[in-house]
């Protein structure tokens, strides 16, 4: 499986594509900026993204809005067929947060710890039959008010991030590892 490395989720975004129209591979993405990757159900301040400077992509196969902080972790899985890796990551992650002593609790496709949202995972199928799984680890410090500057639709739960922890993006790489990687390390520009 080709593995992708980016620090630019505009980048990991246009991989995802590339990958859904017909090869497998894994992107791990580590955020150096603000970035909000939006699909179809998503209501956004698109002026405050340009105001802000804040880049947004579409990435048509999710549903909602992620606004990503410096840090953050993004891991996206792409296979042929109707596996989905993610909710089997999203166990190893609540177990080790447990064993941690962390107050997790599941909420759908959500993960919460101390009653916030600190990753979710979503699994889109294209109809010629490729299956995305994405995760995302709220990591790096959390900015609320940004959050709220951007997205418009009242938030069901309020964001929180794993770095409150000492948790780093490192650590979930770590844990969800080992990787074979073979594809070529791209830096953001």
């Amino acid at each position: 499986m080709e593995i992708y490395r980016t620090s630019d989720p505009a980048a990991a975004v246009r991989r995802y594509r590339e990958c859904m129209a017909g090869h497998e591979g894994l992107i791990i993405c580590k955020a150096e900026g603000h970035f909000v990757e939006t699909g179809g159900l998503a209501t956004l301040d698109r002026d405050a993204c340009a105001r802000l400077n804040i880049p947004v992509a579409e990435a048509e196969y999710l549903g909602g809005s992620i606004v990503v902080m410096p840090g953050d972790l993004d891991l996206c899985r792409v296979t042929w067929g109707t596996v989905d890796w993610a909710p089997e990551m999203m166990d190893r992650v609540e177990a080790w947060l447990r064993a941690r002593g962390i107050a997790v609790t599941r909420d759908r496709n959500d993960l919460l710890a101390d009653g916030k949202k600190v990753a979710s995972w979503a699994r889109a199928t294209s109809y010629d039959g490729w299956c995305m799984s994405v995760m995302h680890f709220s990591v790096g410090p959390m900015d609320l008010e940004l959050v709220r500057s951007i997205c418009t639709k009242e938030m069901m739960k309020t964001p929180g991030s794993l770095g409150e922890y000492g948790i780093t993006a490192e650590d979930i790489l770590a844990l969800l590892g080992p990787y074979e990687d073979t594809a070529v390390v791209t830096r953001r520009k």
